[in-house]
């Protein structure tokens, strides 16, 4: 977000829009941004190659304390730390939670004075991800580490060596504008039916699952959605999804007076890898319908999740009741939000498994 290529790709949006006929808003929304300037993190006396944990506080001076390992970092596991007369206050946590967002919160508030969160691919490539996704900053700095760094030290600590680790890292954060673009075709009928991806990454890649494949599809559903009539269709690419779902948040607070006539919300985030399986996320009011599409289409779903995992834009809508449908890759391919996320790694086959899918699914919503 806020860069060069975040405006080409909203110009490219906008002109695919208009080729489909789509009558086209961009919705401006202020969001928190951050940007990566400096990570050290240094362990019996070894640089440690890392990233910046984005939205994390930044460190006035070199931070040096005991490295304690924390698991999952869940509510639970911190527990069982304690219970076990291991001090997580004035400590530096090291995590193998690839969700940073689930890890940080927990750690920052068990009195952690810094937070290391390992990439649970093999080799050394590191992920980068979010401190948060309720829209505030840590209050605690971060970075992200290799798998093969992390297991290492995992190994060390679990045999009961104290290890001591130093941490510098700086980022900025500021409060920027960002866009949503939105198409529409106006239908014979009251209801809304939502067509959504993100459109923003993160700064180590190019991000094809995550989620070059959910735009693409997006606009390809444009342009064969558009002769249905019946409800309302927008067609939505938001930006500042990594990020804490900024701009789906202000979409459901701009439009919260007729969120009751949107039918669904259909997210489509992270899939299409030679690695994919089929999932689908649904709140409780739309499973039996999804089920009927995929087993009509004899369409194989892998995962299912009700309600779909809080990790994407639907997000924003469920919290006001909104039913939602996502599209995913069941996790399957854990190269997301790492520099693996490339385009040669990706099936066609797989991206047009999910698009079909969503387009049967959005036809029936018609």
């Amino acid at each position: 977000m806020g860069t060069e290529g975040a405006a080409r790709v909203m110009d490219f949006i906008t002109s695919e829009f208009k080729k489909s006929g789509l009558n086209v808003e961009h919705q401006a929304f202020r969001y928190l941004s951050y940007s990566p300037k400096k990570a050290s993190l240094v362990v019996k006396g070894r640089n440690v190659a890392c990233e910046p944990i984005a939205l994390s506080q930044s460190t006035t001076e070199v931070l040096t304390a005991p490295l304690v390992y924390g698991g999952q970092c869940l509510p639970e596991d911190l527990e069982a730390l304690k219970a076990r007369g291991i001090e997580l206050c004035g400590s530096i946590v090291l995590s193998e939670n690839l969700r940073s967002f689930e890890a940080y919160p927990q750690v920052q508030a068990a009195g952690a004075v810094g937070f290391v969160s390992l990439t649970t691919l093999p080799g050394n490539s590191i992920r980068c991800g979010c401190a948060r996704l309720d829209r505030e900053p840590g209050k605690i700095p971060a970075v992200a580490i290799g798998g093969d760094d992390g297991r290492a030290l995992i190994t060390e600590l679990e045999n009961g060596r104290s290890l001591e680790a130093r941490l510098d890292v700086v980022g900025r954060v500021e409060e920027k504008e960002g866009c949503n673009v939105i198409g529409r075709k106006g239908g014979t009928r009251a209801g809304r039916v939502l067509v959504s991806a993100h459109y923003d990454s993160f700064w180590n890649g190019v991000h094809a699952m995550d989620n070059a494949a959910g735009t693409a599809a997006v606009i390809a559903l444009s342009r064969h959605l558009t002769e249905f009539t019946g409800n309302t269709l927008e067609f939505i690419v938001f930006g500042g999804e990594e990020l804490g779902f900024w701009g789906s948040s202000s979409y459901v607070r701009a439009f919260h007076a007729s969120l009751e006539r949107i039918k669904a919300i259909v997210n489509l985030d992270t899939f299409g890898s030679n690695r994919s399986k089929v999932e689908i996320g649904a709140t409780p009011d739309m499973i039996e319908f999804c089920r009927t599409v995929a087993e009509d289409r004899h369409v194989t779903v892998d995962c299912w999740n009700v309600p779909p995992r809080a990790a994407s834009d639907q997000h924003s809508f469920v919290e006001k009741g909104v039913p939602a449908i996502w599209l995913a890759n069941c996790g399957t391919d854990q190269r997301y939000h790492t520099p693996l996320d490339v385009p040669g790694e990706m099936s066609p086959e797989n991206i047009g498994k999910v698009a079909d899918l969503a387009y049967a699914v959005i036809n029936e919503l018609l």
